[in-house]
């Protein structure tokens, strides 16, 4: 369970403002809370990522005018494995680093080994966090499952018609 007050570094601003949304507007990134689970699970499945374990407590939220416009979380699997996790910035928001500010905080917040499965043509974003690509074998358990899901998911999407995300995992530490 994430803090409900981030520990921020003095040195670190975690509001800013965002270039076209006007002088009023800031970002704030914070813990979620119980009434953004309803916005999380939205900007989820509307970005068609991975539906399971939307649980609010594991969030960091992106906050624009009091909307959640951008969301990342921590999974921690039965293996006791991390995965950065459901990393979504709302189409209007996109452009202005949020994604790249819930990724620091979040990672700020839990040391050691970190995995993600990201789309292949995302993964050179994550180098700056010093993840980098292995085989599926090396991977936890249950990122190794997460993983196979996705690839069903772009089965199924392909089935569908639509054109499917090619996946890969990436490491840290």
């Amino acid at each position: 369970m994430l803090p409900t007050l981030l520990p921020y570094r003095s040195a670190e601003i975690h509001s800013l403002k965002t270039p076209h949304s006007g002088d009023a507007a800031f970002v704030l990134i914070r813990a979620a809370v119980a009434l953004d689970q309803a916005a999380i699970t939205r900007l989820v499945q509307g970005e068609r990522l991975n539906p399971n374990g939307l649980a609010w407590q594991n969030f960091i939220v992106a906050v624009v005018g009091g909307a959640v416009v951008g969301a990342v979380q921590m999974r921690q699997h039965d293996d006791d494995s991390l995965e950065l996790g459901s990393l979504v910035v709302h189409r209007e928001h996109r452009r202005r680093g949020i994604a790249g500010r819930l990724i620091t905080v979040l990672l700020n917040l839990h040391a050691g080994q970190v995995h993600v499965i990201t789309h292949r043509k995302n993964a050179v974003h994550y180098r700056r966090w010093s993840f980098r690509p292995i085989a599926l074998g090396l991977a936890a358990h249950a990122v190794q499952r997460n993983y196979c899901l996705g690839q069903l998911a772009a089965l199924i999407s392909l089935v569908r018609g639509r054109w499917p995300r090619r996946l890969m995992i990436l490491r840290r530490g």
